[in-house]
Parts: C-alpha cells; sequence; structure tokens
C-alpha cells in the first residue's frame, strides 16, 4: 500500500509540473517532532520520542472554462500521513484523496476521502501536542463521501454524504453539515452529524473573539445516542508577543475528564515553528495524570 500511495504523490507531482503551463500544483506538508513524558493510566511518567502528525500533500487545480462568476474549473487533493518511527510497512496513512469540480459562484462538488465539515468547526484547537480534547466528533475524515461548498457573503457552509454500502443501510449513511461566518474580531462556527448507521448525532458549535491583542475562543459539542446524552466544553486564551504565542485552555468532557492545558510557541523562522506544552487530566475514575511535551516543526 505505501508503495503505491508514494508511486501516486510522485506520479501527480510530475505529470502536473511536466504540464504547469494547464495546471497549478502546491506540493506541501510538514515534519513534526516532539520529546514527551505522559503519565500512563497508573500515574507513571513514560518518556517517549516520536512523530507528530507530519504530513505530505499535492493540491492541484485546472481551469476548465473562464468567466466572470469564477467559471469553471477542476481540483483535487492527495495528502498522506508520514511515520517517520515507523519499523514496519506502515510509513504512510492514508488522509485525503479526492477530486471535484468548482463552478464558482454555484460553489464546489468533490468525491474521495475529505474532510468531515464539523471536525473543522471549532476554534479552541490550538496547541500542537494536547488540548482539544473535550469535542465530540463522528471522525476527521470520511472515505466514500461526496461534498458541496459555497459562500455566501461572509457565510461559508459545507454539506457532505458519507455513502458506504458496506454498512448495509441504503441512501445516506452520516450526514456532515456545516456553516461559519467572521465579522469583524468575531468568528462563528457550526456543525451537525447525523450518524444513521449507528443512530448518533453530534452537534458542535464554536466561537471566538479577539480583544486587545489577546484571543479568545469557546467550543460547545454534543453527543446525543440512544442511551446517553454526554457535552463537552472548551475554553480557551492565546496572546502573541513577536514571534512568541503563549496559550492557556480548559476543557471539561463529561463522562471523561477535565484538562487544564498550557502552550508556548516561537516561530523560529518562517517554516520552522518550536513549541512546549503541559497539560493536567483530572479523571472522573481512575488516577489523575500530567503530560509534557517539547517539540520542532517544520512546514513546506
Amino acid at each position: 500500500m505505501k508503495n503505491i500511495l508514494i508511486a501516486t504523490i510522485v506520479l501527480a507531482f510530475s505529470l502536473f509540473t511536466y504540464n504547469s503551463y494547464a495546471a497549478e500544483v502546491d506540493l506541501y506538508g510538514s515534519v513534526n517532532y516532539k520529546v514527551s513524558n505522559d503519565d500512563n493510566t497508573s500515574g507513571k511518567a513514560i518518556l517517549k520520542a516520536e512523530n507528530n502528525g507530519s504530513i505530505i500533500g499535492v493540491d492541484f487545480s485546472q481551469t476548465l472554462v473562464e468567466g466572470e462568476t469564477g467559471g469553471l474549473s477542476g481540483f483535487g487533493k492527495i495528502e498522506v500521513g508520514i511515520d517517520a518511527d515507523d519499523s514496519g510497512s506502515d510509513l504512510l496513512d492514508s488522509r485525503l484523496a479526492y477530486v471535484g469540480v468548482d463552478a464558482g459562484v454555484l460553489g464546489a462538488v468533490s468525491g474521495g476521502r475529505q474532510s468531515n465539515p464539523h471536525a473543522g468547526v471549532s476554534k479552541t484547537n490550538i496547541f500542537n501536542v494536547y488540548g482539544a480534547n473535550a469535542t465530540f466528533t463522528y471522525a476527521d475524515r470520511s472515505s466514500n463521501s461526496v461534498k458541496y461548498s459555497n459562500s455566501i457573503g461572509p457565510i461559508s457552509f459545507n454539506a457532505m454524504g458519507v455513502i458506504d454500502g458496506a454498512t448495509g443501510k441504503d441512501g445516506l449513511d452520516v450526514t456532515d453539515l456545516s456553516a461559519s461566518m467572521d465579522f469583524g474580531p468575531i468568528s462563528l462556527a457550526g456543525g451537525l452529524v447525523d450518524d444513521k448507521v449507528n443512530n448518533v448525532t453530534y452537534t458542535v458549535a464554536s466561537a471566538g473573539i479577539s480583544l486587545v491583542g489577546i484571543d479568545l475562543a469557546g467550543t460547545y459539542s454534543y453527543k446525543d445516542t440512544t442511551t446517553t446524552d454526554l457535552t463537552g466544553l472548551e475554553y480557551t486564551a492565546s496572546k502573541s508577543f513577536g514571534d512568541t504565542t503563549f496559550a492557556v485552555g480548559y476543557q471539561d468532557k463529561e463522562g471523561t475528564a477535565s484538562y487544564i492545558t498550557y502552550g508556548a510557541s516561537r516561530q523560529l523562522t518562517d517554516d520552522l515553528l518550536g513549541y512546549a506544552e503541559f497539560q493536567t487530566t483530572d479523571n472522573d475514575t481512575g488516577t489523575d495524570t500530567t503530560q509534557m511535551a517539547m517539540g520542532i516543526k517544520f512546514s513546506f
């Protein structure tokens, strides 16, 4: 599988670079590595150096028809996760692979393995290692999906359906909707997922505001099952001083734990980021734990 993914990325990049007069290609990625000292469930600290979400991907697009209202263009993406520490055959992990058509003011339609709209609603996901513990979501990415995206004025919205015949359900197995709007220093977003296969719904709402140079954000999430209803709350605040940013967050996930997260990061160059984070976890049951990590990330 990894050989197929590598060959696909190399072929796509080579093909569209050779035909650069007809298509726009953006090769991107990041190498992210950390050293952490996290307590296990018994409260014993475990020191570990490991990969922290490194990726590589290709965005490509091509204008099909030019027009005053945006014309018509084709686009696609191939993105894989890279685990540089893997000693077996799982160096690459499938993340995104989709293709679509953008009709300007009429919106864009795409199909493949794509990001779930509601998973991008949270404005409290600002840390590099920890944080973002109390948002109930269906999934970050889904295969067998079709998505429609558009913007009207300041409002952007997405509608995605997952159609997976293996579940034995007819029609849409999962529907995922999101909408967002920015006006001035305030940003709002919301998402709703209906998992028809498992009879579970997820609701996420998030808001952010910038006041006197301090970025404040809050996220509410709600998981409704046939037997249990659970809520999650997250709050964050961050402040930048030049190239250095300090952040703090509080998360409360019903039925699991509450968390306090502290972080500091510094942009060492335009592409190189250094970071350090500390988190305390107050578990509803079992031993309370602490987590700490530091790392470095190069993006291109």
